[in-house]
């Protein structure tokens, strides 16, 4: 599996990171064969809302070659979401299996059109803005609308790391990851549209 980490000007490295730590457990304990990532930008380097900067491994890359795209949120997505040649590159993401965001991130994901007839998430100060994106916005910790799955504000980025662990290589493997984590998830809801069922995580 290949991953592109879609990093900007303005992010929430939070987002990233909590997202990130559960994920590449999976390929420090080798549970999947083949796992790569990419930091994926428009520009050499970007730099979050007070100056840390991070050096970027893949500028404008065909994001159809990877098989799954994540979008953290940030200060920057709000005039992202309105840049036409930034959209029209995570466009090029239209036929990847797993489109991934967390917080405002899912502006990006429904500039593109990829939450059209979806349900997803955002964070919980931003609902209204989603609704010009997507038909049905919920007040779920995770929505997951046939792999195309948003999370809410930034410390759901963590619980969304590890949701995405279990679908990728299943409970018992996620649970090891979670005890060596040391984290302490509460309950909260989670929400399949393709299984029309709901989980309690």
């Amino acid at each position: 599996m290949k991953m592109a980490y879609i990093l900007f000007d303005g992010i929430t490295l939070l987002d990233f990171f909590g997202f990130y730590d559960p994920i590449k457990n999976i390929k420090t304990l080798k549970y999947l064969e083949h796992l790569d990532w990419d930091l994926c930008a428009t520009q050499e380097t970007i730099k979050d809302s007070f100056g840390l900067e991070i050096h970027i491994d893949q500028v404008y890359p065909d994001l159809s070659e990877y098989d799954m795209i994540f979008i953290p949120g940030g200060y920057g997505t709000r005039s992202l979401q309105f840049d036409e040649n930034f959209i029209a590159w995570i466009r090029t993401a239209k036929d990847v299996k797993f489109k991934i965001s967390v917080c405002t991130g899912s502006l990006i994901l429904g500039a593109a059109g990829f939450l059209k007839d979806k349900s997803a998430t955002i964070n919980f100060k931003a609902y209204e803005a989603l609704e010009q994106y997507c038909p049905n916005v919920l007040p779920h910790r995770i929505v997951d609308d046939h792999n195309t799955i948003t999370a809410g504000a930034v410390t759901s980025s963590i619980d969304l790391g590890l949701y995405v662990c279990k679908k990728l290589i299943g409970d018992e493997k996620t649970e090891h990851i979670i005890k060596g984590m040391d984290y302490h998830p509460g309950n909260f809801e989670t929400i399949q549209i393709n299984t029309t069922k709901t989980d309690e995580s």
